[in-house]
């Protein structure tokens, strides 16, 4: 037991400081009904950091950094443009056009590159098991920012998501607050991608904030819910991981994805008593 929790503190750790931020967006982008955003600006992030592998710049952390968050940044503003354009083409069309172009691209990239078929797989599948301090150390400072700022600006960031007839009346700079929306996602998504992979960190952005939603209707409520049943979902997924030998990210996603099937079964058959 003592070696498991020796082994399993760092991967447990990554996936608390993943649901401290990730638990809020979800709720966002729940609302929003944008699911397949998350997923499709870190493949964005992902396409990223391939780019950096194929220009021989991997060493080159803050090249690499850089190159991921500019992209991310045009994917947040060709998603503002979509959200405002008259609809004629969806937003979530564009989103899912956007995930398509970035995962192909990523497929491509990979097949010019020694190795490059175990770099798209890291790029999917993360790799917290082996996530060091300093990874972990410098996501937090990048979350506890975009965390902050949110804070700051909670009230229009709110309004923007549960209030948008609200927020036009009120006069918002609807534009303005939708990018910054989402480009403080896609910057927190640069560094979870590196930490936890694409499917990974769709998963802890979708199912708690899914979980919590069908639990409570406060927004604080669904945020604590949200980070308990993570936290607790992550734990039991890392053990289950060391005693049957699984891998620890998927593990993470299975457990989730049961809890909320869980979660919502109950909930029918209260409603039904």
């Amino acid at each position: 037991m003592a070696e498991m929790l020796s082994f399993m503190a760092m991967p447990f750790l990554a996936c608390i400081v993943l649901l401290g931020i990730h638990s809020y967006f979800g709720l966002h982008v729940l609302k929003r009904e944008i699911i397949f955003i998350d997923i499709a600006m870190a493949q964005v992030a992902a396409l990223g950091g391939l780019l950096a592998l194929l220009a021989g710049r991997a060493h080159e952390g803050a090249w690499a950094h850089w190159l991921a968050l500019g992209m991310t940044a045009t994917a947040a503003a060709l998603f503002t443009a979509a959200k405002n354009s008259g609809q004629r083409v969806p937003q979530e069309a564009v989103i899912g056009v956007v995930y398509a172009v970035a995962a192909t691209g990523s497929i491509l990239l990979a097949v010019r590159m020694p190795g490059g078929g175990e770099h798209l797989h890291e790029a999917l599948d993360g790799s917290i098991l082996w996530t060091d301090w300093s990874v972990v150390r410098h996501s937090t400072l990048v979350y506890a920012i975009v965390g902050a700022f949110h804070w700051v600006f909670r009230k229009k960031f709110i309004k923007l998501s549960f209030d948008l007839p609200g927020a036009r009346a009120a006069g918002m700079r609807i534009r303005l607050w939708d990018f910054l929306f989402y480009f403080s996602l896609g910057w927190v998504l640069v560094h979870s991608v590196e930490i936890g992979g694409v499917l990974l960190v769709f998963a802890i952005l979708v199912l708690p904030a899914s979980i919590s939603s069908l639990l409570a209707e406060r927004l604080g409520m669904r945020i604590l819910i949200g980070w308990s049943v993570g936290a607790a979902s992550c734990a039991l997924a890392l053990f289950l991981s060391w005693k049957l030998d699984l891998p620890s990210g998927p593990a993470v996603i299975c457990v989730l994805g049961a809890v909320l099937l869980l979660t919502g079964v109950a909930r029918k058959l209260a409603a039904a008593r």
